[in-house]
């Protein structure tokens, strides 16, 4: 399938007024580590990469499933393996929400304390301002709409939607949207891809994220 270029102008902003990002039985001391995570991300302007080494070098463990929710990361796992030698990272085999596998990452060598199983929750109040005049309204309707994360996708790029990564994490509950958009492919959908301008009110920074778009065969 050919990967058509996709040419997007303007900035996407998304003032985040209510975030919360859970786990069930998340110990108080792991909680608090998070926060300051996060504010000193927020507080420094990190980047993607820097932002996964604070998180890593302060809280006594990560998920594979959390860090794109908590840190706004769209390519979590190239960014591990990016950093994984250099920090000696140490990881464990869990499950996520009763059905997905993921991994833990830490620097602690003995993980044996390490829950097997978690479980997740997202609550969120999201304004998007697009050049386009595109809000989060049709994102939401498709989320209530449709259950599955990738029907999700496809229900929204068929609809004629520009969809970027973090469109996907934060209302479809995607987090790899590259994976799903080549298994859309695979499946026979032409979608063009490019990278637009986004802004983020929680990381309050600016960066190039991929967006994509349905074309006609």
């Amino acid at each position: 399938m050919t990967k058509r270029t996709l040419n997007v102008a303007g900035k996407i902003d998304y003032q985040i007024e209510k975030y919360s990002f859970t786990e069930a039985s998340e110990p108080g001391r792991l909680a608090n580590q998070w926060r300051e995570v996060i504010d000193e991300c927020r507080q420094s302007h990190a980047g993607a990469q820097e932002r996964l080494r604070i998180a890593l070098l302060n809280v006594d463990y990560v998920t594979s499933f959390e860090l794109p929710f908590r840190l706004m990361l769209t390519r979590a796992p190239q960014l591990i393996a990016g950093i994984r030698d250099e920090l000696r990272l140490n990881q464990k085999n869990v499950i996520f929400n009763g059905k997905r596998f993921g991994c833990v990452y830490s620097l602690k060598a003995d993980l044996s304390a390490v829950p097997d199983a978690f479980q997740y929750s997202l609550a969120t109040r999201i304004q998007r301002v697009d050049p386009t005049g595109t809000t989060a309204t049709p994102f939401q309707k498709i989320a209530k709409e449709v259950k599955a994360p990738r029907q999700r996708l496809k229900q929204a790029l068929e609809s004629g939607l520009h969809v970027t990564a973090l469109d996907g994490l934060f209302w479809f509950g995607i987090q790899r949207i590259a994976a799903d958009v080549q298994r859309l492919r695979k499946s026979g959908m032409v979608i063009a891809t490019a990278e637009t301008m986004v802004f983020d009110s929680l990381t309050d920074t600016t960066r190039l994220v991929p967006v994509y778009r349905a074309e006609a065969r």
